[in-house]
């Protein structure tokens, strides 16, 4: 299981799990049971094979986290925002947060999918700088500087869950 697309998470739980995350295929195991296992083997054969898939989806970067961060000022001096702290690391539920404090943190998967749907995330997390919400001020907020940003949004959500309408 040395493939970085699929990254073993041994927990304190009583069964197998998997996800399919920003990050690739997220697999949880209990604490006793050893990552290269014949039953850990198969769970993730089978779970794979559930998810539509040969093999684990492959990442390649399309930008660096420096390329990242570089966005990041950019559309906050687009959008006059400052994020107290910008931070990239693996996420397995989002994209991105932003704090109430001003931290911005971006998945360190955004580096793998297209500019565009990077750029969305990026002025997402941003925009909540201004509104913490995701209300009517928000969403005109995000139409103002990014006005087909419901597309992107579509197209990213495809890419964890591809062939589904949203």
């Amino acid at each position: 299981m040395t493939n970085p697309a699929i990254r073993i998470h041994q927990q304190p739980r009583r069964s197998l799990a998997m996800k399919l995350t920003p990050v690739g295929v997220v697999v949880f195991i209990p604490r006793w049971l050893h990552p290269e296992s014949k039953q850990v083997r198969a769970f993730i054969a089978a779970g794979l094979k559930q998810f539509g898939l040969d093999a684990p989806p492959q990442h390649t970067a399309t930008m660096t986290a420096n390329e990242l961060r570089t966005l990041v000022r950019e559309w906050a001096a687009r959008m006059d925002v400052q994020p107290a702290r910008v931070q990239i690391r693996d996420m397995y539920r989002k994209w991105g947060s932003c704090s109430r404090r001003g931290t911005v943190t971006l998945n360190s998967a955004l580096c793998t999918v297209p500019f565009a749907l990077a750029e969305y995330v990026v002025c997402h997390e941003l925009a909540h700088l201004r509104e913490f919400n995701h209300g009517k001020d928000f969403k005109a907020l995000m139409t103002r500087y990014m006005p087909d940003w419901r597309e992107r949004s579509r197209a990213l959500d495809q890419i964890l869950r591809p062939g589904t309408p949203r």
